[in-house]
């Protein structure tokens, strides 16, 4: 008896196995909640605080670091779908759009560092923070428009959005990275030289991107691949692709991303696949942000100031936004509110550089890190709830249909 019941024990430390229970209640609870009415993602957040670090901690930091290669397969095909869906001809030709959505991104960045700034902390974290708060988290975008089935004016343009805040919040993360490293005394080194190894990071990750999308261009011709074959040749690219990235040290974003953009730019004829690779997007939707919430910690939420902080930059954010989208008339005032909405979830530092471990912030000190913790905890609680909001605001939800 002793014996089984000791094998029952291991059975439920494994940590396969924990990962697996979790992704299991998450898809339960989130699709209860979806018959409700609800965000389908709220069961990976529920999941995901219950056996995280805030509830019986099943699911931590050291055992989703054993899956690293995993969690980063499915950012590889969240972060494709991004790059896949911008439309850079239409940014080229749109103009003021464009123009309006690029200086949104631009705006939360330099407004929320000033705030972070002008309440105490250090310029440099500031920047680091205002960088990352420049990107929105494609996890909750891509999945609130996805089980929405949202299209239309306010979804077309956050769908370029969102891809144009996650280029523009790696480029502006790598600089302040640089400048970080560079003040760091211990490290003896000048910011020209941490500028010079992170455009080599980011070149490589486009490289590679060009490469691996060369060899599945290459592949389908070859083997004259018919729509049905194409999803399994692209998944391949697209783990050689992650792999390249990981063992260069390179950019997996800007790679990943890029991919999406190549194929989406680049390929004249219609990606019939989508609808195949569908499931393993949801899937990798649910995963990542189950191990967001997991990752969080509710205690971060205790001090007055940091919450205080955290709730004025989610504020702000959308306000900024908002602001900027006056730049164009092409939406009416109240398409206008719902995009700033629809906009507001954030990305940490692990979605912008596809690496899952929020301690990647722990090098900023005091009122900084108690911030980014509080704002990382709020965007699991509110973000998809505001995101899922906006669009039913924007009248383009066809989920009842």
């Amino acid at each position: 008896m002793d014996e089984v019941l000791s094998n029952i024990e291991l059975l439920l430390l494994s940590p396969l196995a924990a990962i697996g229970a979790a992704l299991l209640l998450s898809q339960v609870i989130g699709v209860a909640l979806q018959r409700r009415g609800l965000p389908k993602l709220y069961g990976a957040v529920v999941a995901g605080l219950a056996l995280g670090t805030s509830g019986v901690g099943m699911v931590d930091a050291p055992l989703l670091g054993q899956f690293q290669e995993l969690l980063n397969a499915a950012s590889a095909l969240v972060l494709f779908e991004v790059g896949r869906k911008m439309d850079l001809g239409w940014l080229c030709r749109s103009k003021r759009q464009g123009l309006a959505l690029g200086l949104g991104c631009l705006a939360r960045g330099v407004v929320c560092a000033l705030l972070l700034w002008l309440f105490g902390v250090p310029l440099v974290e500031a920047a680091l923070i205002g960088s990352i708060l420049i990107a929105v988290n494609p996890v909750v975008y891509a999945s609130m428009t996805s089980d929405s089935q949202a299209s239309g004016v306010v979804t077309y343009a956050g769908a370029n959005a969102l891809g144009l805040s996650n280029l523009l919040g790696l480029l502006a993360l790598s600089v302040s990275l640089a400048w970080l490293r560079a003040s760091d005394l211990a490290l003896g080194s000048t910011l020209f030289d941490e500028l010079i190894k992170q455009s080599v990071k980011l070149m490589l990750g486009a490289l590679i991107a060009v490469f691996c999308y060369g060899a599945y261009a290459v592949a389908n011709r070859i083997a004259k691949a018919q729509a049905s074959v194409r999803p399994g040749i692209l998944l391949a690219a697209l783990l050689m692709d992650l792999g390249l990235c990981s063992v260069s040290s390179s950019s997996s974003l800007v790679s990943l991303l890029l991919m999406g953009l190549l194929l989406r730019n680049a390929e004249s004829r219609e990606n019939v696949f989508q609808a195949q690779i569908r499931t393993g997007q949801e899937i990798g939707y649910a995963l990542l942000f189950m191990m967001s919430a997991a990752l969080v910690d509710l205690k971060q939420l205790a001090g007055w100031l940091p919450v205080l902080l955290a709730l004025l930059l989610f504020a702000v954010r959308m306000l900024v936004t908002r602001l900027s989208l006056a730049v164009s008339d092409a939406w009416s005032p109240g398409k206008k509110n719902a995009m700033a909405i629809t906009l507001c979830s954030l990305a940490s530092v692990g979605s912008l550089v596809v690496d899952t471990s929020i301690a990647q912030t722990t090098g900023m000190s005091g009122l900084a890190a108690n911030v980014m913790g509080a704002l990382l905890a709020l965007n699991v609680l509110v973000a998809p709830a505001l995101t899922w909001w906006g669009l039913r605001l924007a009248g383009e939800v066809r989920e009842g249909e």
